[in-house]
């Protein structure tokens, strides 16, 4: 299934490649993701099965056809990213039954992408396996391990301090949206930190691979790495319209911000051929908008 020595020559094919993928792409984690209710479809079982199947029948198909057979993987990994929703939309907040304890908001939404985060990963590495793939292919190996643990520590650090800065400004400046909201205690913050932590990893790991990690060695061959970026990075943003964690007027901009730390993440796991750097980073910035989040709801 590893297509890294696969090329498409023609430009008109790369555009239709594309163009199908973004119809893909949108089609999974617009219309059927499970975090939002723009559409109706966001919440229906019966799509996100239906979308999970027809992309396995055109995996399937292709994967017989002689001439179309090195599309397969890009259409596989679709149904990997629909199955992945499908299955998680399916299980739900399957951990918060296990805890009887009481919980903090912080604890709560911990553990709730928790239960996101396990069942998302678990489905993407077996039926990565299962396709005969091995987890590099997925980004799940050392890689440059020089390049993106230097990149990873330094961008982490740096939005560590930033999100130190926030806290401060939120103690000091009460509020009811934006990213330094709340009027939250620095000791509630302390308290909360070891689950952010949890949070903002759990949910960097999951959207790294999600998003990024089972669609760039499947896509750039048949494209361009350019374009597998950009199109990555526009799915990435498209999913994160209607954001209800920060202010109305940043709600605007921020699929523009997304799509712009996508494009660095996705250049990021090619250059460095590995996904830790990207997560990295990526728990870094969720850290920047982590307070309304977690903590003020």
């Amino acid at each position: 299934m590893t297509t890294h020595n696969l090329v498409v020559k023609s430009q008109s094919t790369r555009i239709w490649v594309i163009g199908l993928f973004m119809l893909g792409g949108g089609a999974l984690f617009l219309l059927g993701n499970n975090w939002n209710k723009l559409f109706p479809t966001n919440t229906s079982t019966v799509y996100k099965t239906g979308l999970a199947l027809v992309f396995l029948v055109t995996a399937l198909a292709l994967r017989r056809h002689a001439t179309l057979k090195l599309y397969w993987p890009l259409a596989y990994a679709l149904f990997v990213g629909a199955a992945a929703n499908l299955v998680n939309w399916l299980l739900g907040n399957w951990l918060l039954p296990l805890i009887s304890a009481e919980m903090t908001v912080a604890q709560d939404l911990a553990v709730d992408k928790l239960a996101q985060c396990i069942p998302v990963v678990a489905t993407i590495i077996i039926l990565t396996l299962l396709a005969g793939d091995d987890l590099g292919s997925i980004f799940l190996r050392r890689g440059r391990v020089k390049a993106w643990l230097t990149f990873g520590l330094i961008s982490f650090a740096v939005c560590a301090l930033l999100f130190a800065v926030i806290a401060v400004l939120q103690a000091d400046n009460p509020g009811t949206s934006g990213l330094t909201a709340g009027g939250v205690p620095l000791a509630t913050i302390g308290a909360a930190l070891p689950f952010i932590l949890i949070f903002v990893f759990a949910n960097a790991i999951m959207e790294e691979l999600w998003f990024r990690g089972i669609f760039l060695n499947k896509l750039a061959p048949l494209t361009s790495a350019f374009a597998a970026i950009t199109a990555t990075s526009l799915i990435f943003g498209v999913a994160h319209i209607g954001a209800t964690y920060i202010s109305p007027v940043e709600m605007f901009v921020f699929p523009l911000i997304v799509f712009g730390v996508g494009v660095l993440n996705a250049f990021v796991m090619l250059k460095t051929d590995s996904i830790w750097g990207s997560v990295l980073f990526h728990a870094g910035y969720d850290l920047l908008i982590i307070i309304p989040v977690i903590l003020v709801g």
